[in-house]
């Protein structure tokens, strides 16, 4: 059976930018550059879903997004040195 390992993100928007921000102080700008990172990294992008609201007129009614939650999965990597060894090793 497969195992999975799952990261979770906040996607906000400041100043009209979407972005990420790290611990470290770095970030990632632009809802594509998130998704092409995460995905050069093996991170298969399961969910895409608005997460906060601000007041205003917005694609969403009354209400335009601040915010959107974005869950990624890779097969966990445990798994996939077992795996590696295991061709090394017929």
């Amino acid at each position: 059976m497969d195992q999975w390992e799952h990261r979770t993100i906040l996607i906000r928007r400041t100043g009209g930018t979407w972005s990420i921000e790290f611990a470290d102080g770095q970030s990632i700008e632009g809802i594509d550059q998130v998704l092409d990172e995460y995905g050069a990294k093996g991170w298969e992008l399961v969910s895409f879903l608005p997460q906060a609201w601000a007041t205003g007129a917005g694609q969403f009614g009354p209400y335009d997004v601040e915010a959107y939650r974005a869950v990624f999965k890779r097969r966990a990597a445990a798994v996939i040195s077992a795996a590696a060894e295991g061709e090394a090793n017929p």
